[in-house]
């Protein structure tokens, strides 16, 4: 055989030859595809091999192309080509290699009828009168035995010749049959391989139906991750729309502190002169108020000393307080050593009657032994004896029987000093071995209930120590929490001394200090200001400080500018206010005007403001409108695009996928699946409906300016017109859209039909306010 050629309906061709090399493959066919599915594997050329028989090249090549046997036309090539027979030594390999191939047999091997060809072969053989009798003859026989002496050397040259025919068909047949149980073999781990794919099948929808739960729960929180995505943008909008009025109204208020500021520096070149006159004449007064601070101060460092002589009694007492509560703690120390002196005689005592009761314990076992040994020292007598004995008189007594409860045969066990850990999984018959069916039981003498007696008084003993132990315990916890009440007590009251004290001495330096200040309030002002002489506040002290710190208007509660006080009447008043009580009415009416027209302009400023923050939302969001940029079939896709077979296979069918890849962190399975979208008629409307699903309909909800803010990395490739677009985030899925033939589809990997929910309106829509620049477009 030279070569052999193939073609299929999905646009697919290649070649079959025999493999010439002496290596794994020898004695097999290999078969060269090209088309659509190869080039979609990135490869040119996909190189199979097969047994050495057109069946099993035609079913090799059926199943990399997912179609029938049927499907597959081969032709000999323009050189013609023979069938080749398989040699021996091709048939060993292979029988190594049918288990390879998945496919069935040759239908022409398969069919083949011996039967009949040598039917063919006799008809065409010349007439016998004999011929009946001759075809029944075993072949192995000669024929030159059953011939009549009156047929000639015609008929007998013609008999050799048939049966050489008949010998060359046997062999041919023997052959096929061979052929046959290779094609047998591979028919039945075709079967095998079907059973595989069909427990694969169940797994797979089981495995899908799983996955169904997990989307639909995904589904659920992506709903809830949208809905507050939403509140947080509306919140962000209301927080931008807020911030230009405050922007606006600092710009409003940055024009009126401005004329302020100009008002303050003319009453400042006013007050300069106004200082300078008062300089003059308080040259001699400011003599008089340094010497009169001095004599103060002196009089505060006597003060002091007098508050530092009462800081120290205090320490004494405290000290005094600390010695009497450690002479408490080393009673109560005394008292804890002297119970636990008490607590080691008793446990003394206990060890001597444990002591005590081991004695009795080996005493009983002792006892036990000898009345045993007894009992099988005398024998048994068939006659009551002529002499009573004489017994020991027991009040109680008794032998271990069968009719023992377990619960009695764990307390003999226990009794006899076995441990009970090696007690807790022995069923009765063993313990009945262990104790010895007839032996003495010892928990029914008089001696165990004795032992049994001391341990109930030991047990109670200890409960009254311990009981002893916790009463003293509670009583020294109690003496204990009386005494740092009473601490706390003092404290409390001490502290509370002092911060009275503290009180009536700062109200006492605070009536001093206004007193000292009285001399600065000079300023006269009208009494629709205040009825008081005024000073200026920056000359103020309050409690040490500088009195503007703390300051507050009284008119209007603003804690900035502050220019006249009145100590005496705790009155502050601020510059503006101060300004308004002293207008006129020409000039009330002046500032009335000045601000009703600083009123207008920032409205005005404030509507323009808007008016432009309007225009540009309106731009971004028709910029961003995938309806400016996409026709209402590729947002809005008819029922004949969302069907696979909507174009008879002859147009251009759109696919998504999403899904971890081989990362080496992410659980993988193998390539994510190819979901079917849409078919359209015409490339450039196939890759418009791509660039939509994967931009504007990505799996994770964004809008393009987030999925653009979100995207890693984007791979975007064209081949014969079609695009592909590719993206894998940071610690996430990757995202692929591609556009391919509608007969090309089903050779992709993983490729289903089913559509996908990625543009469903239930699950997510980007918004057009969150549509943004997408640089591979």
């Amino acid at each position: 055989m030279n070569e052999y050629k193939f073609v299929t309906p999905c646009r697919h061709e290649g070649t079959i030859k025999p493999v010439k090399s002496a290596g794994k493959h020898a004695g097999k066919w290999f078969c060269r595809v090209k088309g659509p599915k190869v080039d979609a594997l990135g490869m040119n050329v996909k190189t199979l091999y097969s047994a050495p028989f057109i069946g099993a090249a035609k079913a090799s090549i059926a199943k990399f192309l997912c179609i029938t046997v049927a499907t597959v036309e081969v032709t000999a090539s323009a050189s013609g080509a023979q069938v080749m027979s398989t040699p021996i030594a091709q048939q060993k390999t292979a029988s190594k290699s049918a288990n390879e191939f998945d496919t069935g047999d040759d239908a022409e091997l398969a069919n083949f009828d011996l039967d009949a060809a040598i039917s063919s072969a006799t008809k065409q053989s010349p007439p016998n009168k004999d011929h009946g009798r001759k075809q029944a003859l075993p072949p192995q026989y000669p024929i030159s035995n059953y011939k009549s002496s009156t047929q000639d050397a015609t008929c007998s040259k013609d008999s050799g010749d048939l049966r050489k025919e008949l010998e060359n068909l046997r062999r041919e047949k023997d052959r096929f049959n061979r052929e046959v149980g290779l094609v047998k073999q591979e028919a039945e781990h075709i079967r095998q391989e079907n059973e595989r794919m069909r427990k694969e099948t169940e797994e797979a929808k089981e495995e899908k139906s799983r996955l169904k739960g997990q989307i639909n729960a995904i589904r659920e929180e992506h709903e809830m991750l949208q809905s507050d995505l939403n509140t947080a943008k509306q919140k962000r909008d209301e927080a931008e729309k807020e911030k230009h009025e405050a922007e606006i109204e600092l710009h409003v208020e940055r024009s009126k502190l401005k004329g302020q500021i100009r008002a303050l520096q003319e009453q400042r070149n006013e007050l300069k002169s106004d200082v300078k006159s008062a300089v003059q004449k308080n040259e001699d007064a400011t003599k008089e108020k340094y010497e009169k601070k001095l004599k103060e101060l002196g009089a505060e460092k006597s003060k002091l000393k007098g508050q530092i002589r009462a800081l120290q009694e205090q320490h004494d007492q405290l000290k005094s307080d600390v010695q009497s509560a450690t002479q408490k703690k080393d009673c109560a120390e005394e008292e804890s050593r002297a119970a636990l002196v008490k607590k080691e005689e008793y446990e003394k005592e206990a060890k001597t009657v444990k002591k005590a009761l081991e004695s009795h314990r080996v005493e009983l076992a002792s006892l036990a032994k000898k009345q045993e040994a007894a009992s099988k020292s005398t024998p048994g007598q068939s006659e009551p004896p002529t002499k009573k004995q004489k017994t020991v008189k027991q009040v109680k007594g008794g032998t271990i029987v069968k009719s023992m409860k377990v619960a009695e045969l764990r307390e003999e066990a226990v009794a006899r000093g076995i441990d009970v850990k090696e007690l807790t999984h022995i069923n009765k018959d063993s313990l009945l071995g262990m104790l010895v069916v007839g032996s003495p039981c010892i928990i029914k003498t008089d001696a165990w209930d004795k032992v049994v007696s001391l341990r109930k008084k030991f047990a109670e003993e200890r409960q009254k120590a311990e009981q002893l132990e916790r009463q003293r315990r509670q009583k020294a916890a109690q003496l204990e929490r009386q005494r740092q009440e009473e601490i706390y007590r003092k404290e409390e009251q001490r502290r509370r001394e002092q911060e009275k004290k503290r009180q009536e001495q700062r109200e006492k330096d605070r009536a001093e200090e206004i007193s000292k200040q009285g001399e600065f309030h000079s300023l006269f002002v009208p009494k629709k200001v205040h009825g008081c002489k005024l000073a200026f506040t920056k000359d103020l002290l309050f409690h040490g400080t500088p009195r503007s710190y703390n300051a507050e208007c009284t008119e209007c509660g603003s804690r900035f500018n502050i220019e006249y006080t009145c100590e005496g009447c705790d009155y502050d008043i601020c510059n503006e206010c101060f300004k308004q009580k002293t207008m006129t009415a020409s000039e009330k009416k002046a500032d009335a005007k000045r601000k009703a027209a600083e009123e207008k302009e920032r409205q005005k400023a404030a509507a323009e403001m808007r008016r432009l923050q309007e225009e540009e939302d309106e731009k971004h969001r028709k910029k961003w409108d995938p309806k400016t940029h996409f026709a209402e079939k590729i947002i809005s896709p008819s029922d004949k695009n969302e069907d696979p077979d909507g174009n008879k296979l002859k147009g251009f069918t759109v696919w998504c996928s999403d899904g971890y890849g081989n990362d080496g962190w992410h659980r993988y399975e193998g390539p994510p699946t190819k979901e079917f979208d849409t078919t359209y008629a015409t490339k450039k409307e196939a890759n418009e409906r791509a660039r939509y699903l994967f931009q504007w309909k990505n799996p994770w909800g964004l809008g393009a300016e987030e999925f653009e803010n979100h995207a890693y990395e984007i791979d975007k490739s064209t081949k014969e017109g079609m695009v592909t677009y590719v993206t894998t985030p940071d610690d996430s899925t990757t995202w692929s859209v591609g556009v391919v033939p509608d007969a090309a589809f089903a050779y992709l990997d993983n490729a289903t039909r089913s559509r996908h929910y990625h543009d469903r309106e239930d699950d997510y829509e980007a918004t057009a306010g969150s549509f943004g620049v997408y640089h591979c477009f």
